[in-house]
């Protein structure tokens, strides 16, 4: 194995295409899993049914809780330092890699006697026992997927993403034709994983991101724990934010509750696809940047901030509008009661995608222990507002309480960032581009019950196109974008219309 000196010199790329090539590829993988995971979770909510169903969210949120313990944040950290300086992976690949495998017996033991203790049925408590096989796994597939990413390219690692979501899928759903329960949906999910460690190394040699000859320094184990705490502290208050509330459910109803909601939480992050690859983007080359230029930063955030209002406003309002005509072609008519829910949780979609970028630019300019006491915040109002309100009002409270737990961190970044850069958002354009967007919701709402077509999923897609149409006019005519916004839209329509044309 080669060292880093022996890694050759890469041209230097500008910031900015960088992102765009990370996010136009992390776009383009997000849209195909995204479709292929929405028919996936029809297949299963429809196979399993909602109370099998629920079993199998349990298990997800009951691991995803401990999951923290199998990692501790350093991998992240080590993906962040790589962004920074490339000839950081001397220091940590193998004492990461090394870590994070001891780590994994410690978080197998704790999540399966957790849930032994917890009187868990059987079955849950061997899907559990079988899903916490996979941190040994990810002891092996994290640290060189974050290696790749380290070095900007998060290109291939949505590849992979979709490769490996598509193999899961794949066996899951012969699984489910076959007849088989949950448990064999957690056996499908490891299947992947020896297929993506292959996929990493062929490409880690392929690019000359060769980590240096086995070493490992025990000694700097505690300092390498340190650092990490951080990220592990904000995996493990995400985690209880956004799964404790299935575990309530299920403790206080029925896993068929878990289930209706699951089916509804799962929906909306679809439509999180764009953002979430920029944001995902955005976040290691601000990191590299930060190191030589902080000043960087700053209009990357704005730009970020008004991108986001852009497309999460009429998400939401649309989203609202039309749920329970969302839920039925999604989902059929048995899971109507879903639909109040996703209504709500539509709404979670713009916080979410604020306080997402807020994580990651924390991290880029090296504040990710601001963002741990943010999503200690977080998690603190989350546990403490279902405790209160699920046992009384079910499904309706889980998802009044996640929206606002996610309102609760945006306030809170927004604070942090208004003193890290100051002012800069435009509130004026904001609330414009609240203006159109409920322009489109009242266009919609006035087209919901006319039917066009026989098809109800055609019928929607024209209601969709209405709305863009409507949006987009809107946003024009009031003037919601800058002058800056509006060239540079401009630029890309234009650009696009030249390719267009010269394919034609």
């Amino acid at each position: 194995m080669s060292t880093t000196d022996n890694v050759p010199e890469q041209p230097k790329v500008s910031s900015a295409r960088i992102i765009a090539r990370n996010t136009m590829f992390s776009v383009g993988a997000n849209f195909a899993l995204r479709g292929l995971s929405l028919l996936f979770n029809i297949l299963v909510i429809r196979q399993l049914g909602d109370a099998s169903f629920g079993q199998y969210s349990v298990v997800l949120a009951w691991a995803g809780i401990f999951s923290f313990i199998g990692d501790l944040g350093i991998a992240q950290y080590m993906t962040r330092e790589i962004a920074r300086d490339k000839a950081k992976v001397t220091q940590l690949f193998w004492d990461v890699s090394t870590l994070r495998f001891l780590l994994a017996i410690l978080a197998a033991v704790v999540t399966t006697l957790g849930a032994i203790a917890n009187g868990y049925e059987g079955r849950v408590v061997l899907a559990i026992a079988l899903y916490t096989s996979s941190y040994f796994l990810q002891a092996i597939l994290a640290p060189l997927a974050g290696l790749i990413a380290g070095h900007e390219r998060l290109d291939i690692v949505s590849v992979f993403t979709v490769i490996g979501q598509i193999i899961f899928m794949v066996f899951g759903a012969l699984f489910l034709f076959a007849g088989f329960d949950f448990v064999w949906l957690v056996i499908a999910s490891l299947i992947n994983i020896p297929v993506l460690i292959a996929l990493c190394v062929v490409v880690i040699r392929r690019n000359g991101y060769m980590p240096p000859r086995f070493h490992i320094t025990p000694s700097s184990w505690w300092w390498l724990l340190k650092a990490g705490l951080p990220f592990a502290f904000i995996q493990l208050t995400l985690s209880s934010a956004y799964q404790f509330d299935r575990l309530i459910l299920e403790k206080s109803f029925s896993e068929s509750y878990v289930g209706w909601y699951s089916a509804a939480y799962t929906l909306t992050r679809a439509f999180l696809v764009v953002t979430a690859a920029f944001s995902s983007s955005l976040v290691l080359t601000l990191a590299r940047e930060h190191a030589t230029n902080p000043a960087v930063v700053r209009p990357w955030y704005y730009r970020s901030v008004r991108f986001m209002l852009f497309l999460g406003l009429p998400l939401a309002v649309g989203g609202s509008v039309l749920a329970d005509k969302i839920i039925d072609i999604a989902y059929g008519a048995a899971y109507a009661p879903t639909a109040i829910a996703f209504a709500i949780l539509m709404w979670d979609t713009p916080l979410l995608m604020y306080t997402s970028l807020g994580g990651n630019i924390t991290t880029s300019i090296q504040k990710e222990r601001k963002a741990a006491v943010i999503y200690a915040c977080e998690a603190a109002f989350n546990i403490i507002t279902n405790l209160i309100l699920i046992p009384q009002y079910g499904v309706i409270a889980a998802a009044f309480t996640t929206v606002f737990t996610e309102l609760v961190g945006v306030l809170l970044f927004y604070i942090l960032f208004r003193r890290e850069f100051g002012a800069g958002i435009g509130l004026t354009n904001a609330l414009r581009l609240a203006v159109a967007a409920g322009l489109m919701g009242a266009a919609l709402f006035l087209l919901r019950d006319v039917r066009v077509l026989e098809s109800n999923t055609l019928s929607m897609g024209m209601m969709v196109v209405a709305g863009v149409v409507v949006y987009l006019g809107a946003v024009w005519g009031t003037g919601a974008l800058t002058a800056d916004e509006r060239a540079l839209l401009g630029r890309a329509f234009g650009k696009i219309g030249r390719k267009l044309k010269l394919k034609t």
